[in-house]
């Protein structure tokens, strides 16, 4: 039977292939990572999107892209024991609109998720 050990490969064609094999590996990983709109609804009405203010058709816009990339929305909401803003509502409308994948979060910095029964769980990268 026909062996070939790495030793006998010699070191540079070994590192094309461990370059060639983590290259692979990266490109593979990133097709399968969906994007993420992170969307914060604060107390003030004011919106933002991955972390900078935002207008309503702004996220409008990047809604119907991630739909096409089959991503899904982190939403936070300041105060969440309050009644929504209209503009907290609409977000949750276009979400629905566009029937994309919604993930709530307690935190700002969207370092959690909020199960069906309301607990809050750290949120694994």
């Amino acid at each position: 039977m026909w062996e070939v050990s790495f030793y006998s490969l010699g070191l540079p064609m070994l590192s094309r292939i461990i370059a060639t094999i983590l290259c692979l590996v990266a490109i593979a990983a990133s097709a399968q990572s969906s994007p993420v709109a992170r969307v914060s609804a604060l107390a003030s009405g004011r919106l933002l999107l991955n972390g900078s203010p935002a207008e309503l058709a702004v996220i409008d816009a990047e809604f119907q892209r991630i739909q096409k990339s089959h991503g899904a929305v982190w939403y936070y909401r300041e105060n969440p024991q309050a009644d929504p803003s209209p503009q907290a509502m609409a977000v949750i409308e276009l979400v629905v609109q566009y029937g994309l994948p919604i993930s709530m979060s307690g935190k700002p910095d969207f370092t959690d998720y909020i199960d069906g029964n309301g607990r809050s769980h750290p949120r694994q990268p």
